[in-house]
């Protein structure tokens, strides 16, 4: 029987498949990120993380958690490093175990990990932080209250790439997945389709 996994779980599982160890730093960096873009393109989040401001950046309030529970599950482990000194946080990195699971992400949530490992696993994470996460809008509205542990509004990105580019990226993956399966028309047949059926309903 396969495990039973939360979204939040499946997100940290996916991230830590692709590389030998992920810093946490990087991890909840690239997960805000996934949730934005999923925000923006498809007007929900991936993960159901609460995100509030915090050392370096947004933080998922339910970290310690989620990894706690990929560890009991056999699904991955956490590996800490202690501080050097009062300046040097603690460097934990997340392993995965090598365990498989069955993600249900739909396609274009997909889509949007994949784009946010190609994009973001290899880069430095300081530039990650500093010249993207630092720069979204919802970080900058939350860290402007000068508040630790500030909420952020996520929300007020929801379905805004959507409005510019003015077409539902899940809607055009469905429609690749069609056309792959061979369940597509063509502009022609759409177009003598459609004045059969006027023609039908007015009758010279």
């Amino acid at each position: 029987m396969s495990e039973v996994l939360s979204r939040n779980e499946q997100v940290f599982k996916y991230f830590a498949q692709q590389c030998s160890g992920i810093p946490r730093k990087h991890l909840v960096k690239m997960t805000y990120m996934a949730d934005l873009l999923a925000r923006q393109y498809i007007g929900r989040p991936i993960s159901g993380f609460d995100y509030v401001v915090y050392h370096f950046g947004p933080y998922p309030l339910e970290t310690r958690e989620t990894v706690t529970k990929l560890e009991a599950k056999g699904l991955a482990w956490e590996k800490s490093r202690s501080r050097v000194d009062e300046y040097d946080y603690s460097s934990k990195k997340l392993f995965d175990s090598g365990k498989p699971i069955a993600f249900d992400f739909t396609k274009a949530e997909n889509e949007i990990l994949a784009f946010v490992v190609r994009n973001y696993l290899n880069m430095d994470t300081d530039e990650l932080v500093e010249d993207i996460v630092y720069e979204t809008a919802p970080y900058r509205a939350a860290f402007a209250t000068g508040k630790l542990k500030a909420p952020i509004p996520m929300e007020t990105v929801d379905r805004e790439a959507l409005a510019e580019i003015g077409f539902s990226l899940e809607r055009v993956l469905e429609a690749e997945r069609q056309a792959d399966e061979g369940h597509y028309v063509t502009g022609r047949e759409y177009i003598d389709g459609l004045r059969n059926r006027i023609a039908a309903r007015h009758p010279e």
